[in-house]
């Protein structure tokens, strides 16, 4: 039986991400619902669980309990990790600790996502922010603004963010940019998204595309992703938005001849190229 921890109510993360999980889990396991674990006395009941962001603090005030762990270990359960935080050398001192009590679990698999963690346990993909087949966004809006838009958050945990930011206002490029300090309703922030033809996409905490990168690509939107030079081998999508390193890389004239590609990514595919199921065999 499958366990899960997937708090996912949009309403309350305002987000998609966790929800996309559990669908698409679901999905390639065939399943119609999980078991929810809120406490180790639903662990009896399971013998795999997934945990859909270990780092996500409602989650962590389950699973990260000395009893918990011991449960799982004397049932000999699976525990399966999504992990979408960097761990190694983290903004957030606390995600290494995080990662040393996950790891006294025994029967563990994880899917880090940041690129430098994923060389580090020796992990031969990274887990990806895609959509499921039955996420539902909102219609595209196919009379986009001709202009560049942030939107997200800018706070002192994401200081490179920050300083991009600055550097492309400085170009005198068209470009809004929406600060939203997780305010917005969920389909308020993807209809703002979904208006603007290009989509800035700076780094945040980690080596990895977010989640609206492949927001933005359903949307009908071109992301404009900043990566470094080693994520390229880990992301074959980036061919489908306009990448750069550095900020005098992006040309204005050069983005408004780049043609959008329809591209739809799903972890339901993903999870069949990783074989998952290998995993939870």
């Amino acid at each position: 039986m499958f366990g899960i921890i997937c708090q996912d109510s949009i309403e309350t993360v305002g987000h998609s991400l966790f929800n996309n999980f559990r669908l698409a889990l679901k999905n390639y396991l065939g399943v119609s619902e999980f078991i929810e674990i809120n406490s180790v006395q639903d662990l009896h009941k399971i013998d795999t669980l997934f945990i859909v962001d270990e780092h996500y603090a409602a989650h962590a005030a389950v699973w990260k309990q000395d009893n918990f762990i011991n449960e799982l270990n004397s049932k000999n359960i699976l525990t399966v990790v999504f992990n979408f935080e960097r761990i190694h050398s983290a903004s957030f001192p606390w995600n290494i600790d995080h990662q040393n009590k996950l790891q006294t679990i025994k029967r563990l698999v994880q899917f880090v996502s940041d690129v430098d963690d994923a060389r580090y346990y020796l992990k031969s993909f990274v887990n990806k922010q895609y959509l499921s087949r039955d996420t539902v966004l909102v219609p595209q809006n196919n009379n986009k603004q001709d202009k560049i838009v942030f939107i997200g958050q800018v706070n002192n945990y994401y200081p490179t963010r920050q300083r991009i930011i600055s550097e492309l206002k400085q170009t005198g490029m068209p470009f809004d940019i929406i600060v939203t300090d997780r305010k917005l309703q969920y389909k308020e922030f993807l209809n703002t998204l979904n208006s603007y033809r290009y989509i800035f996409n700076p780094l945040g905490t980690g080596k990895f595309l977010n989640l609206r990168f492949y927001e933005a690509l359903k949307l009908g939107c071109i992301p404009i992703q900043q990566i470094t030079e080693d994520m390229a081998n880990w992301y074959g999508e980036l061919t489908k938005c306009v990448y750069f390193t550095s900020v005098d890389q992006i040309k204005f004239d050069v983005l408004q001849k780049f043609q959008y590609n329809d591209s739809n990514y799903y972890l339901e595919d993903y999870f069949d190229r990783i074989e998952m199921q290998s995993f939870i065999s």
